[in-house]
């Protein structure tokens, strides 16, 4: 199946990620996913293909998180993926 990037605005704060990482992992995959908090809109990045992206927004929407989807231009995708911070900069725990 055919995987592409996507870039969703979100409402997660911080205290969140904890909470919903889990549940991200589950729905899209462990590394297929990440946050950017330091951006205005708390963008979500996803490596996954369409039906997932769809039901990550389901999952976000039915917990009020989710903003928007946004767009970007296809030179930009990789651009983005290097200025993450991990998870580990906001002192979480990630499971191992």
């Amino acid at each position: 199946m055919k995987t592409d990037f996507y870039l969703l605005a979100t409402y997660v704060q911080e205290l969140q990620l904890l909470a919903i990482q889990p549940h991200l992992d589950a729905i899209v995959g462990k590394g297929q996913w990440n946050f950017d908090l330091e951006d205005c809109d708390k963008v979500l990045r996803l490596h996954c293909n369409y039906c997932t992206k769809e039901k990550v927004i389901r999952f976000l929407d039915r917990n009020e998180l989710f903003d928007k989807e946004l767009h970007y231009l296809e030179s930009e995708q990789y651009a983005y993926i290097g200025k993450v911070r991990p998870l580990s900069v906001y002192n979480i725990p990630i499971n191992a």
